[in-house]
């Protein structure tokens, strides 16, 4: 097991974060923020009155401080995101997209997480953290709304006891609390992550459970969803790479539901289908049985127009990896004792190309022979549509393992490198294909 190591200033508590501090400043400039108690410095220095509105020099003050409590637990803002107005939000999806109209309906009661959000008994420091997501992350709050409106049909279609489920719709609704901590410049769409930044994604599942852990009244089990949401069942996910039934239960099914939500908002169901196939062993198998069911993909789903040209790059970029593997594996083998080999640092790394070679072959892809396939699929349209959607996914498992692998870094030390990073450069995607195989949350 390991665990990711944190960048310093993405683990600050809360309200220290001076992302956090400015997206709240910026909120007080639209709407009153009030101090519901004195505010004061770790030293003692009183920094804001009790009924005081805050102005941008108050807030630009308190960046400079650390302070007694986090920021949430302190402050107010007018017309505040409360539990009637998610229910509002989630009825206008339900009413104008029907993607999200066909899972609740398929759920069992359509009308169901309306009622769910409205009965959400919501924390003063969420609402504020809620309202200021809204405000100045609008699509991550979009976001949220929709993954708890997936997460609470399968938990529903799963027959999850009420409680439970209300548990998996807050989780929902503030997984990705932590990510409001990271420069917003990072996640700006075209930015591209580079390895030195990528720590800060990979701890925003820490930071999310630390803030909340601290807000009296916030369910346990939400809070450990959400510290969870991004493991996979097979130990490739993060932040402690735990594996199958040491994750909990409610994080196994947010998991999907946020993949979900990503790959519904950026292409189409089919997609998805596709996705959830090719990624069985990676997510709990009740959630993707029951999540397949909910959104009963057909053709007609299809909304994505395949490119040849991008699908022969894609075969040749994945027989490039297996011949790569094949000359390296040697290297790697001889770094591990045979008698060690399952506790290895390098375990993870033969069980993941094993899996993605055993997708190759189940899908029927021969890449050295992309002429052939592509030939075939070009006198069936659908067909190409369904070969570009599981190349486009090969080629996001392939990126996914090259982050596991510096995310691996620190366990890894020791052993040789070249051949490590050789690899992970042939994993890279052709520069065509980044857009396409970093859709999903890291």
């Amino acid at each position: 097991m390991f665990a990711t190591e944190p960048c310093n200033k993405e683990h600050a508590p809360a309200g220290e974060n001076p992302h956090y501090i400015q997206a709240v400043a910026e909120l007080g400039t639209e709407r009153a923020v009030i101090a519901n108690d004195d505010i004061y410095s770790a030293s003692g220095v009183k920094l804001v009155a009790k009924g005081v509105r805050l102005t941008p020099l108050q807030f630009e003050r308190l960046t400079q401080h650390k302070l007694t409590a986090p920021l949430d637990h302190m402050l107010a803002s007018e017309h505040p995101v409360d539990a009637d107005f998610l229910a509002t939000m989630a009825a206008r999806v339900l009413d104008h997209e029907p993607v999200y109209a066909r899972l609740a309906a398929r759920s069992g009661d359509p009308l169901a997480v309306k009622h769910a959000l409205a009965g959400l008994k919501l924390p003063k420091p969420v609402q504020l953290r809620l309202t200021v997501m809204r405000e100045r992350r609008t699509e991550m709050f979009e976001h949220s709304i929709r993954c708890g409106i997936i997460a609470h049909a399968m938990a529903q279609r799963m027959g999850l006891p009420a409680a439970e489920r209300g548990n998996l719709l807050m989780a929902a609704i503030s997984h990705d609390f932590g990510e409001m901590h990271t420069d917003p410049a990072m996640l700006a769409a075209g930015h591209d992550i580079a390895p030195d930044e990528r720590c800060f994604i990979h701890v925003h599942p820490i930071t999310g459970y630390v803030l909340l852990h601290e807000i009296a009244g916030y369910p346990a089990a939400a809070a450990a969803a959400v510290l969870h949401h991004h493991e996979r069942v097979d130990g490739s996910g993060y932040p402690h790479g735990l594996r199958g039934e040491r994750i909990p239960p409610l994080a196994r099914l947010l998991a999907v539901a946020d993949v979900a939500e990503t790959v519904i908002r950026r292409f189409d169901l089919p997609r998805l289908d596709v996705l959830i196939r090719l990624n069985q062993a990676r997510f709990d198998h009740k959630a993707v049985d029951t999540l397949r069911d909910l959104i009963h993909a057909t053709p007609r789903d299809a909304a994505y127009t395949p490119n040849e040209h991008g699908a022969m790059r894609q075969l040749t970029h994945l027989a490039e990896v297996l011949r790569a593997w094949s000359a390296l594996r040697a290297s790697f083998e001889a770094a591990v004792a045979p008698r060690d080999a399952g506790d290895s640092p390098l375990a993870f790394l033969f069980e993941r190309m094993a899996s993605i070679r055993g997708l190759v072959l189940q899908c029927g892809f021969d890449p050295d022979h992309a002429d052939s396939m592509l030939g075939i699929a070009r006198e069936d349209p659908g067909l190409l549509l369904e070969l570009r959607a599981l190349l486009d996914e090969m080629e996001w498992l392939l990126l996914d393992l090259a982050h596991e692998i510096e995310r691996r870094g620190p366990e890894m030390a020791g052993l040789p490198q070249i051949p490590i990073d050789g690899l992970v450069m042939h994993l890279q995607p052709a520069r065509l294909g980044q857009a396409q195989a970093t859709v999903r949350p890291c």
